[in-house]
């Protein structure tokens, strides 16, 4: 039987494609997002066979976050993969100019968000001594680029916090991979950028990581496009 993979930010970009070829491959799928109607679209390209749950809500409502696990849980059985792939860039800025609650804003969807997604299926993983944890982060973590200084302290958040629970649920069997796409031309952006990486070329790396054997554990995973030079 195969797995119950759990993905935030499934209505479009990289987490519909990652739906998509998940579909494909026969995972169980619980897929939330914020927009009903960009959800309803993903669930239009799986393959008709597909064991799905949506919900729709936004990820700063904590109490929605494990609602949803659970209930995820109750349809598709113990979430086995959650990938957190729910982001946004909202203020971009000077560091010296970005307004505090644009920042918290972007702390809460970017990095409160998906630790609670790890918090809520934990214990069953805890529990089943097997799980895996993908963080879809950015380039950004790995180096400094001007005007995003906001974004870049939420994601990079994010990616510190993850490598200490790495070492902390090392006993419990529990991986958890980051995953750093450089540009990636989708709707996240305001111009198209044919000359990026688009959301497939992200999504199927991604996939193809949980054939790996449960005793390599993949820490890290960046995928640039070809064309890319800030690095």
């Amino acid at each position: 039987m195969k797995a119950h993979i759990l993905i935030s930010g499934a209505s479009s970009g990289i987490g519909r494609a990652i739906a998509i070829e998940a579909s494909r491959k026969g995972y169980k799928l619980s897929l939330c997002g914020r927009d009903k109607v960009k959800l309803a679209e993903t669930l239009l390209h799986l393959s008709p066979d597909s064991q799905v749950y949506t919900d729709t809500f936004c990820l700063s409502e904590t109490n929605k976050i494990h609602a949803f696990v659970s209930e995820a849980s109750k349809v598709n059985g113990n979430v086995n993969i959650l990938i957190n792939c729910a982001g946004l860039n909202s203020a971009r800025g000077l560091g010296n100019e970005v307004e505090l609650a644009d920042l918290d804003w972007m702390m809460k969807i970017n990095c409160y968000a998906p630790i609670e997604f790890c918090k809520a299926v934990l214990p069953p993983m805890q529990a089943m001594k097997s799980g895996r944890i993908i963080n879809v982060l950015s380039t950004v973590c790995l180096y400094s680029n001007p005007g995003i200084a906001a974004y870049t302290a939420s994601k990079s958040a994010l990616d510190a916090y993850m490598k200490v629970m790495r070492k902390e649920q090392r006993t419990h069997n529990i991986h958890f991979t980051s995953v750093y796409p450089g540009g990636v031309n989708t709707d996240f952006r305001a111009a198209e950028r044919p000359q990026y990486l688009s959301a497939e070329a992200v999504a199927k790396p991604i996939i193809q990581t949980l054939k790996t054997n449960a005793s390599a554990h993949l820490h890290e995973l960046v995928i640039r496009p070809q064309a890319e030079e800030n690095y």
